[in-house]
């Protein structure tokens, strides 16, 4: 890429890794290290989970055929050294930017991508299915699973060990253990993790007697073996204490030094060997290299852009409030009036604003780790037993529990707010972490309400009133800046909300003859903007805000549309079974012969772009508005 990385440039890649002496691959470590630092505080991304897992990439491409053995990373996040070994070291540059490469693994974007792995816990259950793959159509190989202790919390993982177990597969796990997810590790697996861990103290022990004894020419190698045989008899008479992983039937090795490229070949090559399944586990260090990453590991999780030399800086409590903050600040105010909130997530207190929250009411707190289907239904049991909770989650895990949502909430009507965060058209991370199918999987489900803020006050106003409702609630809301304009301050006829049905009415925005909009939610600061910057006076817009997607006042829009002849509907979720086109089926039948038109994404595969950018290709933008306002005018 450049002269900062000589050993980088110099290389043939992936080949040539293993054949560096232990000396040239710790120098290849360091290289590694600086260029994931560099490029991350330009483009954003990954940092800390990526910064630890080095070493053990070097050791993998080692030891492998990354063209016949298959590794599948969990979570995806921490494959940025893989893509700079295998074949992306000269694109690595354009991580996260449009049309560059994506920070998750890939399978169209390299053959050394085994598969796509933007969501957790699913890495085993692909490594099985490589696995038996290979041996149905006769290919050598081996799968590797390469999975962080966070996404071991989910449960999936338990059933893909356990298939793998009683198949007696002969795949190996790599456990990833730096005590983190996103935030810190929570649950029964993590207690077990700690047990297992080893004192530094020991494993120094333990490596410095190996390399004495294998100095022994004649009796260091065979009192190694009669220790190593003794070491896995004693382990197995104490398993049951102290090994789950050989209770569900996997051969268990480690935990070894993450950092260690030496130790590491040693223990992978005999981890690679075994019959069965097995798991290696590695302790790893989150953030190692960067000193600001190591001390705040949650915090350099994943970051935007920033000077490299200085790290993040400290957060303004002036600055413009996103949805997020938004979301996290009402809690506060509900649970300081009402004893019964309690607020759920799923291993993402701090991406969905609720740290201030689980600080200061840390025993109404639920962090349930990687396990979305479990924080539905504990929701519905929390709900069911006279508590009011509130489930905070990204839209792209929400798909994760759908059949909770539905059976366990819906159906019994159970009062459970659902907080759906990075709804819509994400930035920088690409098709995995899309927002864009909550509407299409929800709008059907019995008893549900939907909103849809478009703003800060919007927001508190639907979980103030949410609150008070007797049945589920799904508020969804951007990965984006939360305005501060109050859409009631435009319009002199739109009152105050008193309850949840006054919070459910339609909101005329700007009265008009030309062609009647529907905005949903934020996009309808999208349509003053279109409006205001591209069409002016000349067109006559009768323009509402959807706030309350579900149930919708049908009457009010039939009545101007009868008015217009047009309607146009916008959301900024999947065009497909969407809002818009149920809405637009539904007003066609009640009122024949009138244009309609609905626009929201139609490229759900669409690559990683800024928000932005997402918007302009998808004629989102304020631009594109226009141009469609115009064209269904017909003038």
């Amino acid at each position: 890429m450049n002269s900062e990385y000589p050993l980088l440039d110099s290389l043939i890649l992936p080949e040539d890794v293993a054949n560096l002496s232990y000396e040239k691959k710790d120098l290849l470590a360091e290289e590694l290290r600086s260029l994931i630092i560099q490029v991350t505080s330009a483009n954003g991304g990954h940092l800390a989970s990526n910064l630890g897992v080095i070493e053990l990439v070097i050791a993998l491409l080692s030891l492998i055929n990354p063209k016949d053995d298959k590794v599948v990373f969990d979570v995806g996040h921490q494959s940025y050294a893989w893509k700079i070994l295998t074949d992306r070291y000269e694109q690595f540059n354009t991580l996260r930017q449009k049309d560059g490469i994506s920070g998750f693994p890939k399978m169209e974007e390299s053959p050394y991508d085994a598969f796509g792995t933007g969501h957790s816990s699913t890495s085993i259950s692909a490594a099985v299915g490589y696995s038996r793959a290979m041996r149905t159509l006769g290919k050598k190989g081996k799968a590797i699973a390469l999975i962080g202790d966070g996404a071991l919390s989910g449960g999936m993982a338990y059933e893909a060990m356990n298939d793998a177990a009683q198949s007696n597969e002969p795949i190996l796990v790599i456990l990833n253990d730096n005590q983190m997810s996103i935030d810190e590790c929570v649950g029964g697996m993590a207690k077990s993790l700690e047990q297992l861990r080893v004192r530094p103290s020991y494993l120094s022990f333990k490596s410095r007697w190996e390399e004495r004894l294998n100095k022994l020419k004649f009796i260091g190698p065979p009192l190694l073996k009669i220790l190593s045989k003794l070491k896995y008899k004693t382990r197995s008479w104490h398993k049951e204490r102290s090994i789950p992983f050989e209770l569900i039937g996997f051969r268990y090795y480690g935990p070894i030094d993450g950092h260690n490229i030496e130790g590491l070949e040693r223990h992978i090559k005999a981890a690679l060997s075994v019959r069965g399944p097995a798991i290696l586990h590695v302790i790893t260090k989150k953030g190692l290299g960067y000193a600001m990453a190591e001390t705040e590991p949650t915090r350099y999780h994943g970051v935007s852009p920033f000077p490299m030399q200085y790290g993040l800086s400290a957060k303004d409590p002036d600055d413009q409030k996103t949805f997020s903050d938004v979301f996290g600040n009402a809690m506060l105010a509900l649970a300081a009036n009402d004893e019964k909130l309690v607020a759920i997530t799923a291993a993402m207190a701090q991406g969905t604003g609720l740290c201030s929250f689980k600080k200061q009411y840390a025993d109404r707190f639920y962090d349930v780790g990687i396990a979305e289907q479990h924080a539905l239904t504990l929701a519905a049991g929390l709900a069911a037993g006279g508590a009011k909770p509130v489930v905070a989650m990204y839209s792209t895990f929400l798909q994760r529990g759908m059949d909770q949502l539905i059976h366990d909430i819906c159906l019994q009507n159970l009062p459970v707010i659902i907080a759906v965060d990075r709804a819509g058209l994400v930035g920088s991370d690409g098709p995995t972490h899309q927002g864009l199918y909550d509407l299409s999987m929800t709008l059907n489900l019995p008893n549900l309400a939907i909103m849809a803020p478009a703003t800060a006050i919007d927001l508190e106003r639907c979980l103030l009133h949410a609150h008070e409702y007797n049945g589920p609630v799904m508020i969804r809301y951007p990965r984006d800046l939360a305005s501060t304009v109050d859409l009631i301050s435009i319009d002199q006829n739109m009152i105050e909300a008193k309850s949840f049905e006054d919070l459910q009415k339609i909101r005329h925005v700007r009265p008009g003859s030309d062609l009647t909009v529907l905005a949903v939610g934020p996009m309808i600061l999208q349509v003053l903007l279109a409006i205001d910057s591209f069409i002016g006076t000349d067109y006559s817009i009768d323009l509402y805000s959807v706030l309350s997607i579900k149930p919708l006042e049908t009457d009010v829009v039939l009545k101007s549309t009868k008015k217009t002849g047009k309607l146009l509907i916008i959301e900024d979720g999947c065009l497909n079974n969407g809002f818009g086109q149920n809405l637009a089926a539904e007003i066609s039948e009640l009122q024949p012969g009138i244009v309609i038109k609905a626009i929201g994404v139609k490229d759900v595969l669409r690559g990683q772009a800024t928000r932005a950018e997402l918007f302009q290709a998808e004629g989102l933008d304020p631009e594109g508005l226009a141009q469609s306002i115009m064209k269904i005018i017909g003038r």
